[in-house]
């Protein structure tokens, strides 16, 4: 084989290989999950029984992502209240997490600061004897 005809050859190949790397989609941004770094806690008394008081703890996920800028998917947690806010654009609101697959909240783009709580609960069951509200900070693209 000649050198020019190899040169050739290296030549195209390169050129295709390029035509590749250029045409090629850059990877799409994973969802990013923020962890509250402060847990919210309870303690429960059980009315009318002679149980010992129950307690837990829980750290709530806030989960983004840039293919749905401005939402939130916050959980998946049953039973805790989120109260948020977005500095960056001054709304706010409550998120009740009642859903095992995460609640979505459209929080608008910016940097968010949330106080996660535990609500009385309906009926006469369990009585929140303390409990201490878990917080967190996250930006939503």
């Amino acid at each position: 084989m000649r050198q020019g005809h190899r040169l050739r050859q290296v030549s195209v190949i390169a050129g295709a290989g390029a035509a590749l790397l250029l045409a090629a989609h850059p990877a799409a941004a994973a969802p990013t999950d923020t962890v509250f770094p402060i847990p919210v806690a309870a303690l429960a008394l059980s009315v009318g029984s002679s149980e010992l008081p129950r307690s837990g703890y829980t750290y709530v996920t806030a989960t983004t992502d840039p293919d749905t800028p401005g939402v939130t998917r916050l959980g998946p947690y049953n039973g805790v209240h989120v109260h948020w806010r977005n500095v960056s654009t001054g709304a706010a609101g409550v998120a009740y997490l009642g859903n095992r697959d995460g609640t979505l909240v459209e929080t608008g783009s910016g940097t968010v600061v949330a106080v996660a709580t535990v609500p009385q609960p309906d009926g006469i069951f369990f009585l929140i004897v303390v409990s201490t509200p878990g917080a967190g900070v996250w930006t939503v693209p």
